[in-house]
């Protein structure tokens, strides 16, 4: 810089010389980024008058995502018209990048009225995409690459069904047959490090490790995805199998999963600072990305709270989800968008539990599906009476309310084709020494949502729909012995109460009915039930006492075994008939196959350590295949997807169920024959190769004898000429007669 004094000072700022400066200070180039601002699309279009308020709107709702700079909210406008109108777009800058990309996604697809979601964008997305060649150029063409067909295992030729097995460190897969031992398709040790489960219609097989959760399938059973969730404890599907929730006590801490990942492998992390401290994840099963994380559920004194698995229940049409805060609301959430329904939830002082209708229902007028239910209950407080309450969704309209009294608690059964609802509600005496059950029945699809009422004289402790359309028959477990079963840490009990266990069945009024509702039909007393389960396909189930150290029985129930005597009685209770009777020892679980012909009792080493392993019946309680497996934790069948036949196609399928029954009696008897065949060549093959081993060896012996004799060697004489005699001694008693002296 030249020297300037008084009488040379420029003229002005731009004739200094900077230049011995900027050689010995170099001035570092500011690079400007608008990674900060977001363009904000579908805003509504408004002139003067109402700008004020949707600018004031607009801000509150990006204050959610972060700071706004001062200014940094910008309109444009479109004055051609004469008007001063809004152009239906935003700009909004905040104080840092972070900020600008929680605001793209939270709030993009933020649902601002009925007709309008904002579109959030990041500024620089924009203004690369408007600097991309005008010229369309074809990207490169990717080999195409066949999928494996998910539900491959349904076209066995043998129409068998598939369980998984978990005993040990060994995880295998295998199908199941009617007459002989399961068959094993593939098997791994260290396949899941804590359990093994199924997708509800069969696609998936999950396996948990600590780092998160895997989805095999296909006929190959490749993994498919992989969740990153580390130390989950629980997860579950919705009904289709679109998503998948995951839940762990450990919150999220993205460093603690790059550190678990891995130097290198950071990119495989699916968190953001803004999941830290969420223990729910919801996961999209086709594309493997995180798309919503959850904290856990506060009480309204910030106190943790106690929802209960699945935290998240899903509709039947996978459309929406919820889950309360217990004692204070209920949170709807769109799956589209993973927001809250209309952006707030409902509030319910008290509530206690809800139920999704586990069908969409269709009007049988238009064939339109009518809008989804869904059903909670409030206990007492106050002066306030218990309640039953129904509503639609979306729209939350209340369909259905009823007041209970005397309440201790109560508990929601939804028939799994969701057209009635059983509330099992557990009451007080008048003098509240003692409790019985009632059982109100709501219809929840016919006109005013009609109210049955069942009064037991002591308390029902489980309650079972069978899953059949047409009928709306039921099994109680009920019992006057209150006193809880003392369990141990694994949670077996010493003993089982003494229980009944009754059936019900809903009778149409008509000519020989003259009063239409719910009729007791049998009562088998002096049992020592704890659980029952009815087959998929309804009329056959089995009453169980299960994880008890003491009893281990199993009935198995047929709804309609005695026809005649029924006809004859007039009574359909007299057909209720315990067709066969057994035990398992050490049993802790039992469930039908997907068919309903067979079911598995299972006695598992998480439980106690007594003998493990599984017994295979027969839908009559025949025992055809026992295994005793060491280790033995797990035993899942695989499920199916419903039927893709109509009633009527079914119906068409018992007409000739003779013809069909001996095509599979044809086919059974084949493959025993084929398995008798199989053990028949296994042992003439054994049999070859121990009459071929012995020539191989007389041949080498005959060997070895000629080339000692040719080296001079001299056999023993006794081995030639020595004579042994054997002498054998038998005795045979020709007569015995016995005789009294006295």
């Amino acid at each position: 810089m030249a020297f300037y004094n008084a009488t040379n000072l420029p003229a002005s700022e731009a004739e200094i010389d900077f230049s011995d400066l900027e050689k010995k200070f170099v001035v570092p180039e500011q690079e400007e980024t608008l990674e900060n601002v977001v363009v904000v699309d579908n805003i509504p279009v408004v002139d003067e008058s109402k700008e004020a308020k949707l600018v004031q709107v607009l801000k509150k709702i990006f204050k959610k995502a972060g700071t706004v700079k001062a200014n940094g909210f910008h309109m444009p406008k479109d004055t051609s018209s004469g008007k001063s109108l809004s152009k239906g777009y935003a700009f909004v800058e905040f104080e840092t990048a972070q900020e600008a990309q929680v605001a793209i996604q939270t709030l993009n697809g933020f649902k601002l009225d009925k007709t309008h979601s904002l579109m959030v964008n990041s500024f620089m997305d924009v203004e690369r995409y408007t600097e991309v060649d005008d010229t369309y150029q074809a990207p490169p063409e990717e080999p195409y690459v066949e999928r494996e067909h998910l539900r491959s295992w349904l076209t066995d030729e043998y129409g068998r069904d598939q369980f998984a097995m978990y005993a040990h460190n060994e995880l295998g897969v295998y199908w199941n047959e009617s007459v002989q031992a399961p068959e094993s398709i593939l098997s791994r040790s260290n396949w899941t490090e804590r359990f093994v489960k199924w997708s509800p219609l069969g696609s998936f097989m999950c396996t948990i490790h600590y780092q998160g959760l895997v989805l095999w399938g296909g006929p190959s059973w490749k993994k498919l995805a992989r969740f990153v969730h580390l130390n989950i404890k629980m997860a579950d599907f919705s009904p289709s199998e679109r998503y998948l929730v995951t839940w762990s006590t450990d919150p999220i801490s993205v460093d603690a999963v790059n550190q678990r990942l891995g130097a290198g492998n950071e990119h495989q992390n699916p968190f953001t600072s803004d999941d830290e401290g969420h223990t729910v994840c919801i996961w999209d099963t086709h594309t493997g990305s995180l798309l919503r994380s959850f904290p856990p559920v506060k009480t309204e004194d910030g106190k943790a709270a106690n929802v209960g698995w699945p935290q998240f229940k899903w509709s039947p049409s996978e459309e929406y989800f919820a889950r309360i805060v217990p004692n204070a609301s209920l949170a709807i959430y769109e799956a589209s968008t993973m927001s809250l329904l209309d952006k707030k939830s409902m509030k319910i002082p008290g509530i206690q539990d809800f139920a999704w209708s586990p069908r969409v229902i269709y009007d049988p007028r238009t064939g339109a599906a009518r809008p989804e239910m869904l059903a909670y209950w409030t206990p007492e407080e106050g002066n306030l009476p218990a309640r039953v309450s129904l509503i639609s969704v979306p729209t939350k309209t209340l369909i259905r309310t009823k007041n209970l009294f005397n309440v201790f608690t109560a508990f929601l059964h939804w028939h799994p084709e969701g057209q009635v609802l059983c509330v099992r509600v557990q009451r007080f005496t008048k003098s509240k020494k003692s409790r019985y059950t009632n059982l109100e029945i709501f219809r929840a699809y016919e006109k005013d949502v009609p109210v049955d009422v069942i009064e037991l004289k002591d308390c029902a402790v489980a309650f079972d729909w069978e899953p059949v359309v047409d009928s709306w028959r039921f099994a109680i477990v009920h019992t006057d012995d209150l006193t809880p079963p003392i369990r141990n840490p694994s949670g077996m009990a010493s003993t089982a109460a003494n229980t009944s266990v009754s059936f019900y069945a809903f009778e149409r009024k008509g000519r020989l009915v003259k009063k239409e509702g719910f009729q007791l039909l049998k009562t088998f007393d002096r049992k020592k039930v704890t659980a029952l389960k009815w087959s998929p396909r309804g009329r056959h189930i089995v009453l169980a006492t299960i994880r008890t150290t003491s009893t281990y029985d199993l009935d198995f129930v047929d709804i309609e075994f005695d026809h005649a005597a029924a006809t004859k009685s007039g009574n359909a209770g007299d057909a209720v008939t315990i067709v066969a009777s057994g035990d398992h020892y050490g049993i802790t679980d039992f469930d039908w196959d997907p068919t309903g012909r067979f079911i598995t009792t299972t006695s598992s080493s998480w439980y106690h350590s007594a003998e493990h392993g599984y017994i295979l019946w027969d839908f009559k309680g025949e025992q055809i295949h026992k295994g005793i497996v060491e280790g033995f934790k797990q035993l899942l069948w695989r499920p199916r997807p419903r039927s893709l036949l109509t009633e009527e196609m079914k119906r068409e399928v018992r007409k000739d169920l003779k013809t069909y029954t001996k095509e599979f009696e044809d086919i059974d008897e084949r493959k025993l024959h084929a398995a008798d065949a199989e053990l028949m060549s296994q042992r003439r093959r054994l049999i070859s190769e121990w009459q071929t081993w012995r020539e191989q060896v007389d041949a080498q012996l005959a060997d070895e004898t000629d080339e000692a004799l040719q080296n001079g060697y001299i056999l023993p004489a006794a081995a030639d000429d020595q004579m042994f005699v054997v002498e054998e001694i038998v005795d045979d008693i020709i007569e015995e007669k016995e005789e009294i002296i006295n």
